[in-house]
């Protein structure tokens, strides 16, 4: 009796779950357009944007996807290739990334009154925790198991 509890339980614990990669290969992908139109519409609803708000805020939207875009296709040909960067490139990287970040943080503070700024930094630091979270919750790749 005992053996076949240990047997079910281990079966049980040793299946692996693979289900957000599989969501993620079933995804359909949205045009820059569509994801810029839905996150301008989520901030509207979340944030009470006004007409002229809107408008401000659909040229930093646009302008982040551009660069999304350009971060994208550089780690894509990075991969494909199969090269490291260099740590000087690393930090090149990440210097550009934060000066982006304070840029649109300075954009925001401008176009937002102070409640809706108060709110749009809870929602910033809300969507990075949620990543953070995914991120560590992601299977780790490890070298390939030898023969």
């Amino acid at each position: 009796m005992m053996t076949v509890l240990i047997l079910v339980g281990s079966i049980g614990f040793s299946q692996e779950k693979h289900e957000p990669r599989h969501k993620r290969e079933n995804r359909v992908e949205l045009t820059a357009e569509q994801r810029n139109d839905l996150r301008l519409k989520q901030m509207t609803l979340k944030l009470d944007l006004t007409a002229a708000q809107q408008k401000e805020m659909a040229k930093i939207i646009a302008d982040q996807e551009t660069r999304r875009a350009e971060a994208m296709s550089k780690m894509k040909e990075a991969r494909d290739k199969k090269t490291k960067p260099t740590a000087d490139e690393v930090y090149a990287m990440k210097s550009k990334r934060l000066d982006a970040q304070i840029e649109n943080r300075a954009k925001m503070k401008k176009i937002l009154n102070e409640e809706q700024f108060a709110k749009w930094e809870k929602m910033d630091s809300h969507r990075k925790a949620q990543f953070r979270k995914g991120m560590h919750d992601r299977p780790k790749k490890g070298p390939e198991p030898q023969d």
